[in-house]
């Protein structure tokens, strides 16, 4: 069954939906590291939200059916101008303070789970940052529409050739969906740190180039 969706940018009204939304999808991976709560994790991704990194080369956007939100995706890809891509490494100063509540240690710990999950695009490399779907809004096409979304947004503009993700070897049912969609895989790497500390530690890294990939 394929769901109907609206898939638009994401303002900041939805803020509080959406991280809720991110705290399931990835609570899993960050609870092994911080032993924080869903609701200590949402209100972590929220701030980060409210306060992004100082940069114009992302995109998040929400899935929504009716007016709930299903789903969400972030993508990221470099800037051609060299100005534009120093700016874009700058993180906002601001969504520290905002976080006392979770405390500082685990704060920390937060930080080191999402820099080991980072990925710098290449020019010309637009990368599907994340992408979650509802727990209870699975299995009803929304991922994939999201995904389709992703192809079309990179083959439109004029300064992207691929649209790129990393996805855990183990996740087997998120690969043959993406295999599904023209995405094939370029290598692996293996990470003793993320395996001790998110406990993945095997990434493939896959990406889509549209009809002219070969």
């Amino acid at each position: 069954m394929t769901t109907s969706i609206q898939i638009e940018p994401v303002c900041p009204q939805f803020h509080q939906a959406v991280a809720e939304l991110m705290a399931y999808g990835f609570g899993h991976k960050f609870q092994k590291i911080t032993s924080l709560s869903i609701t200590d994790l949402a209100y972590v991704f929220e701030q980060l939200l409210n306060h992004p990194p100082i940069e114009q080369s992302t995109l998040r956007v929400i899935a929504r059916e009716n007016e709930e939100i299903v789903g969400t995706m972030c993508l990221k890809w470099k800037e051609a101008d060299n100005r534009a891509a120093i700016t874009s490494v700058r993180a906002n100063p601001h969504w520290w303070s905002h976080c006392n509540r979770v405390g500082m240690w685990k704060l920390l710990q937060l930080i080191t789970g999402l820099h080991l999950l980072k990925h710098t695009p290449k020019l010309g490399e637009c990368y599907v940052e994340d992408l979650v779907v509802h727990p209870q809004h699975q299995g009803k096409g929304i991922g994939t529409q999201l995904l389709q979304w992703a192809q079309k947004y990179m083959l439109q503009s004029k300064s992207m050739s691929s649209l790129s993700l990393h996805v855990a070897s183990q996740n087997h049912q998120a690969i043959q969906l993406y295999e599904r969609y023209q995405f094939r895989k370029q290598y692996s790497t293996n990470s003793f740190l993320t395996g001790l500390l998110l406990g993945e530690n095997q990434w493939h890294y896959m990406i889509y180039k549209g009809d002219s990939y070969v």
